[in-house]
């Protein structure tokens, strides 16, 4: 039955997003922004590995090597967090048809079928179309740092933005198509997003109309804002990418621009899981704030400057030779003065 056809809902679901990401420092505030909603969804493909490991701490191993999760302790810690929400009576969902037909494509492949009998496929074509051109961008991106002068790999980060940009496009459309359809089953719904997934809540509201609701929120925003004047830290190359998928007028010098500056941002980044701490605690976006106002005063040459200096360099190195680059070439320190205000939401 179509949504026009159907009988209308007795009620309106409300839907919350919830803008976070896979670090440690998140599960405290997602544990209170989750609590009291009839159902949270996960931004990750169903599996029976998942809903075992929810079930009986016992299998909790075999889900972690089956999912081969880049964030092996976040997934220990939310699996608790989540146990304790199906105490309280909420129900746990994993929705995204983007993934979900990712991970078939895989499975195919891993089965023997070849790429034409995947492209066939009318439901995975264009997901298999998608990943072909991020990957390629990806692979030309690393090519090129290798070899390639500093304004051709900056090319290729802009690039690999704009497929990143249609990927987010295409994945959020498809989440919200799966979304709308737990309008009428659940009072409230908790919806976990990823930072870049900017386009969800406009989606969903679209597809909704007087079945539902929608409100989203930055999880950290209450520490972040005070100092930045932001709810989210934006990296360059995320506001890069966010401008591609809004379509927001960019020219062509300061979108290579911000592209430079990505590729000096994210070698400020460390990589490991950081625990939250009393003196710390909240380590990863700490340190996304300190990176984010050492690059913003970076212009073009100098950030080529400084990517033949940090190509093999561990973050913290990295930190250091930005500041002191600063320092000698503008005279002042970004980190000691006032906090340089990165991107606003509002502006995409």
């Amino acid at each position: 039955m179509s949504r026009e056809n159907s009988p209308p809902y007795p009620t309106a679901t409300h839907f919350t997003v919830g803008f976070s990401s896979h670090r440690l420092e998140t599960l405290e505030p997602a544990r209170t922004a989750m609590a009291g909603h009839e159902a949270v969804v996960l931004e990750e493909p169903p599996t029976a590995a998942f809903r075992r490991a929810l079930a009986d701490p016992g299998a909790l191993e075999e889900y972690l090597w089956e999912s081969e999760t880049a964030f092996p302790v976040f997934a220990r810690q939310q699996l608790q967090v989540l146990r304790h929400l199906t105490g309280s009576g909420s129900q746990i969902l994993q929705i995204e048809p983007y993934l979900q037909r990712l991970l078939e494509i895989h499975e195919l492949l891993a089965d023997g079928r070849t790429p034409e009998d995947v492209a066939a496929r009318e439901d995975l074509a264009p997901v298999y179309a998608m990943e072909r051109e991020c990957t390629a961008a990806v692979l030309t991106f690393y090519r090129l740092t290798l070899e390639a002068p500093f304004p051709e790999v900056v090319t290729s980060v802009q690039v690999f933005a704009r497929a990143d940009a249609r990927r987010f496009r295409l994945r959020d459309r498809w989440r919200a198509a799966a979304l709308e359809q737990l309008a009428g089953r659940f009072a409230s719904v908790y919806v976990e997003a990823g930072y870049m997934h900017q386009a969800l809540p406009g989606e969903l509201t679209q597809r909704l109309g007087r079945t539902g609701a929608v409100r989203s929120f930055y999880l950290l925003e209450e520490y972040i804002r005070p100092q930045l004047g932001t709810p989210r830290v934006f990296g360059p190359g995320d506001e890069l990418t966010l401008k591609y998928l809004f379509e927001t007028p960019l020219n062509l010098e300061a979108a290579k621009e911000l592209a430079a500056r990505s590729l000096i941002y994210i070698k400020l980044l460390s990589q490991k899981e950081m625990a939250p701490t009393p003196d710390s605690p909240f380590p990863h976006t700490a340190e996304e704030m300190t990176a984010a106002r050492l690059v913003a005063p970076l212009t073009f040459p100098d950030c080529e400057k400084l990517f033949a200096l940090l190509k093999t360099a561990a973050p913290e190195t990295c930190r250091r030779q930005v500041r002191w680059y600063l320092k000698n070439s503008y005279g002042h320190d970004p980190i000691s003065e006032n906090p340089i205000p990165t991107t606003r939401t509002e502006d995409f």
